[in-house]
């Protein structure tokens, strides 16, 4: 019978389940993305009237992922903080996992993958759409080069093949953490250009009145900070729970405190600030445009505010509550849930109602039962397919596959964050793997 702890190289039984399982999941994203490539995007849900769908909702959401995450591991470096080093590798590599899930989801949103080739060859820079793709282009390769110079000397040590000739050297050591500050300079005001530009591309939406508001940028940079703090959370309990790694007790509640925070800014704040001022402009009838916003007719609109913000409020608020780790981690977990259904209630609804008559770009028309083709439809109804769900999840199980593989194969957690020998003799590897004996500089010995 194998165990199921991993030896040094390799995989535990549950490790090599969890690899598997993912593996499974990404093959049946490929053969659904190969048959609405043979068959075009009528296999999908969009339509005339629904031109985005699952495809953008979940790169939104996943570039407020990797944005969150990367702005959290930098803002302590870039003021010389050394407190959170022991999450700061780990939401790096959490923030390059979820861009790269965010840029292949607008592949089968394209239609046809030939056309990302216009962006290169012939990009035309009056479209916010060039400058999402740029930026998340560049924010990939940014995160890529940021995570190796986070762990290159840790990888020197344990001698692994990444380190790519670089020396573990406490000079080396030095300089790294000066040239950490200057990433951190530059990943902070990427991270924020990176969902503000996504935010831009709805708010210029003039046409559609639940989308048209100068906060909407602000708004996703304020959800990025919440959904990346807790996807941060819940993967590093997870690690501590099933490696032979172990996030600091004492940092829960501290992150937990930040979380909570977040949390109230957003859903308290911002959602009066950019909702509720559309009830006095009568003129462009935006309160039958938003009034579901507000008073909440919607169900996407509950889970997002209420089980995504009410309840994560309620359990990190309490101090004593805080202090559990359970509770942090409920609450990360439902904090995510939220902000993936504030994307539902932003894209799924969106098309519901027109801004205002006849605005530009926009036809005039009738609605869409969805039978048959109406080219003058404006507004309509939007169910994802089988397709775009099998799609969706193959891309989602690659990320979580980029990231099992990075716990597995880079000292994500420095030496302050581990112990030197396994805490438990019977630990599987199930969620992030990791394997051979942890040594107090926070190599393995392979």
């Amino acid at each position: 019978m194998s165990d199921p702890v991993a030896s040094p190289g390799k995989f535990g039984t549950r490790g090599k389940a969890w690899i598997a399982g993912l593996s499974v999941l990404v093959l049946a994203g490929l053969v659904a993305w190969a048959y609405q490539l043979s068959q075009g995007l009528i296999v999908t849900g969009m339509d005339n009237v629904f031109s985005w769908g699952l495809y953008i909702m979940l790169f939104v959401f996943f570039v407020g992922l990797s944005a969150g995450g990367l702005i959290i591991s930098s803002v302590p470096k870039f003021f010389h903080s050394n407190r959170y080093d022991s999450i700061a590798a780990l939401g790096v590599l959490i923030s390059f996992a979820c861009i790269v899930v965010a840029g292949l989801l607008i592949l089968p949103d394209l239609g046809r993958p030939s056309r990302v080739v216009g962006f290169f060859l012939s990009p035309d820079f009056r479209s916010p759409m060039v400058w999402d793709f740029a930026i998340v282009v560049l924010y990939g390769l940014f995160c890529a080069v940021y995570f190796w110079l986070l762990t290159r000397r840790d990888l020197a040590a344990r001698g692994s093949r990444f380190a790519f000739g670089v020396r573990d050297t406490e000079a080396g050591r030095k300089r790294d953490r000066k040239l950490s500050f200057w990433a951190a300079s530059i990943a902070i005001p990427l991270a924020v250009a990176l969902h503000s530009v996504t935010g831009w591309i709805f708010a210029l939406q003039i046409g559609r009145g639940s989308w048209f508001s100068p906060l909407v940028a602000p708004m996703f940079i304020m959800k990025a900070l919440v959904s990346g703090l807790a996807l941060v959370l819940v993967v590093a309990i997870l690690a501590t729970q099933f490696t032979r790694f172990e996030l600091s007790k004492e940092l829960v509640p501290e992150l937990g405190k930040v979380l909570g925070v977040f949390v109230a800014v957003h859903i308290v704040y911002l959602v009066g600030a950019e909702r509720l001022p559309h009830a006095w402009a009568a003129n462009f009838d935006f309160w039958a445009i938003t009034s579901g916003f507000l008073v909440g007719n919607t169900v996407s609109f509950w889970l997002w505010t209420v089980v995504g913000g009410v309840i994560p409020l309620a359990l990190l608020v309490v101090p004593a509550l805080r202090t559990r780790t359970w509770a942090v981690f409920t609450a990360s977990v439902f904090a995510i849930f939220g902000i993936l259904f504030e994307g539902v209630n932003l894209i799924f609804t969106g098309y519901n109602d027109l801004n205002i008559a006849a605005a530009p770009g926009v036809t005039t028309g009738t609605g869409y039962s969805g039978i048959g083709s109406n080219v003058w439809a404006t507004v309509g109804t939007y169910t994802p397919t089988v397709i775009e769900l099998l799609v969706s999840i193959g891309l989602i199980a690659l990320g979580a596959l980029i990231l099992t593989l990075g716990l597995r194969y880079f000292p994500v957690f420095p030496g302050s964050a581990v112990e030197s020998g396994p805490r438990r003799e019977s630990t599987g590897d199930a969620a992030a793997a990791d394997g051979g004996a942890v040594r107090a500089d926070g190599g393995n010995d392979e």
